[in-house]
């Protein structure tokens, strides 16, 4: 065998075992590790009747908007009291530090990283120009509760319950970014954990196989798709 081909033959192994551990191992690591919540103390009564729940597809994620109850300050820094609040979640270094290195881009797709929660404060009504779509849903104080916990559990909590702090300001968000719980990789990704915490209020289907925002909406339960432009 000429050296050429055997060139060529060890080339097209090292491709294959390559792309056979960048399917595999995700797979195998969403299957067998259980997604990692934080606790936190039980929230108050929401009051109100109606709240308001948007799904924004931002191109490569999706996020939440929720209708913050009355009294409730649970906005970021500077706008806790916010009417709405959007919620994000994805991986530490391409979200939070735009590190957009090969390396990086790598470990974001095809290994456990640290992830981060994004949380913006938003007026009434929300303004969520520049999306590709808008899906909206009314629910009951008893829903909107529900979603809140389960959006905060993902945030890191210090032992008495409250938030850790947040990282400092990053350029071109206005919100803010914390340390946030469960790893982050293509088959753990913010699209599927948008599914997964509205699964969680009752409000989606099943969160098994989403990775794209198009695969969302067909997972959203009772929502109406509004302009995106408000």
């Amino acid at each position: 065998m000429s050296a050429k081909r055997r060139w060529l033959r060890w080339t097209i192994a090292v491709v294959v075992a390559f792309l056979a551990f960048a399917i595999a191992f995700p797979l195998l690591y969403a299957v067998r590790t259980e997604e990692r919540r934080g606790q936190m103390p039980a929230l108050p009564p929401a009051k109100g009747t109606a709240f308001r729940i948007y799904v924004a597809d931002w191109g490569y994620h999706a996020a939440i908007v929720v209708e913050q109850p009355r009294g409730w300050r649970f906005g970021p820094p500077g706008e806790e009291t916010a009417q709405f609040l959007e919620y994000a979640w994805g991986d530490k270094r391409f979200y939070f530090d735009s590190n957009y290195w090969p390396q990086s881009l790598f470990a974001t797709l095809f290994l456990p990283t640290a992830s981060v929660l994004y949380l913006d404060g938003r007026p009434d009504p929300p303004q969520l120009g520049g999306a590709r779509a808008v899906y909206e849903r009314t629910v009951d104080s008893v829903t909107v509760r529900t979603l809140l916990t389960e959006l905060e559990r993902s945030i890191r909590r210090t032992r008495d319950g409250r938030r850790v702090e947040p990282y400092a300001p990053a350029r071109g968000y206005a919100g803010r970014f914390y340390p946030a719980f469960g790893s982050y990789l293509w088959t753990r990704n913010c699209n599927w954990w948008t599914v997964e915490r509205l699964l969680d209020a009752g409000l989606a289907s099943s969160s098994t196989g989403v990775v794209f925002t198009i695969q969302v909406p067909g997972r959203l339960r009772e929502f109406t798709r509004v302009p995106a432009a408000r």
